[in-house]
């Protein structure tokens, strides 16, 4: 995922943010006879170095957080599902080779491999570690790229799987430039829930882009993940005697998932039968 290639999207500072942010800082720094000029230049370079370091660590592919936010370098969530079955045996190899098929035959996406999200939480004695199974689309010709990824865990021999469907977009220098230039307002809102692994900054300069058409194709891409998925899942369920009805009943909600401006989440629980 380049977060800095937004393809056919022309990512600018605009013209009128600059006229806005140079007009209020010139009225705030006569009113304040150019002390507020002071603050910003400090407020400005902190808010510009901890962004840096985001985005740094975000191109490094460093798949680890600090508490929160372990899906953020992926963006942000457009449709979360969770099925929850019995079975004596784990059959979760099964599932994942079954998903990877489908996707690999049905959809243009070719690889599909198993990464480690690690907890750095530093109140934690020990940094945890999970895997999950990631496939990832080409970006859309808005520079929007979409994730699929799945976990699973157990307790006792009930068993979950667990898919997400993310949509991360390009950093936008017109958001980039309005946190910097207005950090003198709201730098201290944030910083302390920063420290504290609970904001996010990255995701404040990232844009899914706003249009119609980029809109239908995130949609797209976005339904034909889940329901590749469901139909993997139901196949494979099947042939281990586990009852999917219900997860039929669930697939049909798919076509209802309403993405403007990729901003709808959808979510739901699962729930399967004995087997």
């Amino acid at each position: 995922m380049d977060l800095i290639n937004s393809k056919n999207i022309n990512n600018r500072i605009k013209k009128r943010t600059l006229y806005v942010a140079i007009t209020v800082h010139t009225i705030l720094a006569t009113l304040t006879f150019g002390i507020s000029l002071i603050f910003l230049a400090i407020a400005g370079t902190v808010t510009k170095l901890l962004l840096k370091k985001d985005i740094d660590k975000a191109k490094s592919r460093n798949e680890s957080f600090n508490k929160n936010y372990p899906f953020g370098y992926f963006g942000r969530t457009l449709g979360s599902f969770q099925h929850i079955f019995h079975h004596s045996y784990s059959i979760e190899q099964d599932i994942y080779s079954a998903i990877e098929k489908e996707l690999k035959s049905k959809t243009p996406i070719t690889s599909v491999k198993s990464i480690a999200i690690i907890d750095t939480d530093p109140d934690l004695k020990n940094c945890e570690q999970r895997s999950f199974i990631k496939a990832e689309s080409e970006p859309t010709s808005r520079g929007t790229t979409i994730t699929l990824l799945l976990n699973q865990s157990n307790f006792g021999s009930m068993r979950t799987i667990q898919w997400r469907v993310l949509a991360g977009g390009y950093v936008d220098k017109n958001s980039e430039f309005n946190l910097i230039a207005y950090s003198l307002f709201t730098l201290l809102s944030w910083i302390g829930p920063y420290i504290r692994g609970e904001v996010d900054v990255l995701s404040r300069v990232r844009t899914i882009y706003p249009g119609a058409y980029n809109d239908m194709d995130v949609a797209t891409q976005v339904r034909c993940l889940h329901e590749v998925v469901f139909d993997a899942m139901i196949a494979e369920l099947k042939k281990n005697g586990i009852d999917t009805s219900e997860l039929n009943l669930q697939k049909m909600q798919v076509a209802n998932i309403n993405i403007p401006g990729g901003k709808v989440k959808v979510g739901n629980l699962v729930q399967g039968a004995r087997a």
